[in-house]
């Protein structure tokens, strides 16, 4: 073989092995992306179901509430304070005396 071809079969070797090269880092670059794009579709997924779970819980916490605000309207009505003072036996007040408050006086130690 002539200098010429031996040349020119070193310098096919050398860019076959660039593009090797440069097909591997493209594959690995590709496989790195898609590893991360999975991870973050990932955490996505996991913060929408911990989203969703809140949110479940605080309607129930609403809904909790809003009983707890009835049965507190309930005890609170008239009718019901009348049903639990009778078997106590307290009565009305007749007639209700005021007390002035007297003039306040200042010690000096």
């Amino acid at each position: 073989m002539t200098e010429y071809l031996k040349s020119r079969k070193i310098s096919r070797t050398k860019s076959n092995q660039g593009l090797a090269v440069l097909s591997i880092l493209i594959v690995l670059a590709i496989f790195c992306l898609g590893f991360f794009y999975i991870i973050q579709t990932n955490g996505l997924v996991e913060s929408s179901y911990q989203i969703r779970q809140q949110k479940e819980y605080l309607g129930k916490l609403e809904i909790k509430n809003q009983k707890l605000e009835a049965e507190i309207a309930n005890w609170q009505s008239p009718a019901n304070l009348e049903r639990i003072i009778e078997p106590l036996g307290l009565v009305e007040a007749d007639k209700v005396i005021y007390l002035e408050k007297e003039t306040t006086v200042a010690v000096k130690k």
